[in-house]
């Protein structure tokens, strides 16, 4: 328990100094390349990205979850293999599916291409780095994760100052994806690709087929509001839309995966030794972590976003979607929660498919509703889809989940967070009318911020709970 302990300590700082470092340096890309880009070129790469999504997630993102899902330590060497050969497989058919469609005139070669590139270069980084984290190798994983922020930056602006536009983005930022693999791939350099099985490949592919399905069905609803928004309204309404959503949901992202990094995989290890009691009380650590950084996520874009998003972004792009921030902020609360927690039932129990039917759901809600809402209503419509899409799907999630495995829920989190995060929002729209000018009210926002969420973090917990979490051992 020692040993867990320490991981968790451990691993936790460095993924989460990664994750700091590496939101600041997709940060400094958005706002990079959107300057350089302008809304309408922007647009262009958002539709290029929105599509490469939709192919990954049929392609190849199920392998790296399956893995996952079905991988034991003591028979590490030969998941990894069966991984990579699962891998080149899936890589190999939707090269022929985008050739087909090329071939057939359906889209550009050129757009094809672009979209096949970054499909390759988020399956190889991903699947490296799930290795390294499985392999509890927090390092190669954390240099990784940094490693490709500061290439994204160096090679999309390298590619934009020669005159690349949409396509040479994303072409630029797939070698950055699979130059930053290195450090990941250094945690198994010695493994070859005949240390794989073929029970270890059919094992994967058992577990995780309803991830194949979901995952694509997951991409296709998360992006179905971007591609109508593009259909109806065109790529220069698509760039704004896009780039402030991508910024808003990457600052959630940051301490989502910093905790499903870092507590989920400690959690399933000791679930797989049969330390139940402990992963309990690793993943109730997780729900209030992932909580805190919902609710507080969410009223900080409230208060603060048409602040802070100009700071990253140009005019361009913030004024003609301001309105919408507090429906992303709810969107991407609700995700979290899903994502980075309810989602992660499917490890702890044999109900992969489970992610499959939210899936559906959520497609079927978000699909509905934009085919309803853009054409009348555009950027407002398609963010009001996501955002319904996302509640319902992760209401789903803990409802149904919990048939399965009862992932640990804090009630008492689950009531006081919350509502501390809507008072601070009140309190801030109180404020602008009360205190008049913009500096007076601000600093008072920013303090009231910072001491209710202090006072959150002091009384769940959250700075010691985790090696509580495994003191009981």
């Amino acid at each position: 328990m020692a040993y867990h302990a320490e991981c968790l300590n451990g691993s936790g700082l460095l993924y989460l100094t990664a994750r700091v470092i590496s939101a600041a340096g997709n940060f400094l890309a958005v706002a990079i390349f959107s300057r350089m880009a302008g809304p309408a070129e922007y647009g262009h790469y958002v539709l290029i990205f929105a599509w490469a999504l939709i192919v990954y997630g049929f392609g190849a993102q199920w392998m790296r979850f399956a893995y996952f899902g079905v991988y034991h330590r003591d028979r590490a060497r030969e998941y990894v293999g069966s991984l990579a050969r699962l891998l080149g497989a899936g890589l190999a058919i939707v090269a022929l599916v985008l050739a087909g469609l090329g071939i057939f005139g359906l889209f550009e070669p050129g757009f094809l291409f672009a979209i096949f590139a970054l499909v390759c270069g988020m399956a190889v980084f991903e699947a490296a780095f799930e290795v390294a984290r499985t392999l509890l190798n927090a390092r190669g994983a954390a240099l990784s994760m940094i490693l490709r922020a500061s290439l994204t930056v160096a090679f999309g602006t390298a590619s934009l100052w020669g005159g690349g536009g949409a396509s040479g983005l994303a072409i630029a930022i797939a070698v950055a994806n699979v130059v930053a693999t290195a450090p990941s791939l250094a945690t198994f350099s010695d493994l070859r690709f005949s240390q794989g099985s073929r029970a270890a490949s059919l094992h994967i592919i058992r577990y995780g087929w309803p991830l194949l399905l979901s995952f694509g069905v997951t991409a296709v609803g998360q992006t179905i509001d971007r591609l109508l928004l593009a259909h109806y309204l065109g790529v220069a309404t698509l760039g704004p839309y896009g780039v402030v959503a991508d910024v808003m949901r990457q600052s959630f992202t940051v301490l989502g995966e910093a905790i499903i990094l870092s507590l989920i995989p400690v959690a399933k290890q000791q679930a797989n030794d049969g330390d139940l009691k402990i992963a309990d009380g690793t993943l109730r650590t997780a729900f209030k972590a992932c909580l805190a950084a919902a609710v507080f996520g969410a009223a900080f874009f409230m208060v603060f976003g048409e602040t802070v998003l100009p700071l990253v972004l140009k005019p361009d792009f913030v004024v003609p979607i301001r309105d919408l921030i507090p429906i992303f902020a709810v969107a991407f609360a609700f995700t979290t929660m899903r994502n980075f927690y309810f989602a992660q039932v499917i490890y702890f129990t044999s109900a992969s498919y489970l992610e499959l039917v939210i899936s559906l759901l959520f497609l079927a809600v978000s699909a509905g509703l934009s085919l309803v809402l853009v054409p009348s209503y555009g950027p407002r419509g398609a963010a009001l889809a996501l955002m319904m899409a996302s509640i319902i799907s992760c209401v789903g999630f803990m409802a149904l989940g919990r048939h399965w495995y009862r992932l640990p829920i804090d009630f008492t989190a689950l009531g006081v967070m919350p509502t501390l995060a809507i008072a601070l929002v009140l309190a801030a729209h109180a404020m602008s009318w009360l205190v008049p000018g913009h500096s007076v009210p601000l600093a008072i926002n920013a303090l009231s911020f910072a001491l209710v969420g202090g006072f959150a973090v002091w009384r769940f917990g959250l700075l010691n709970n985790v090696p509580a979490a495994v003191a009981k051992a």
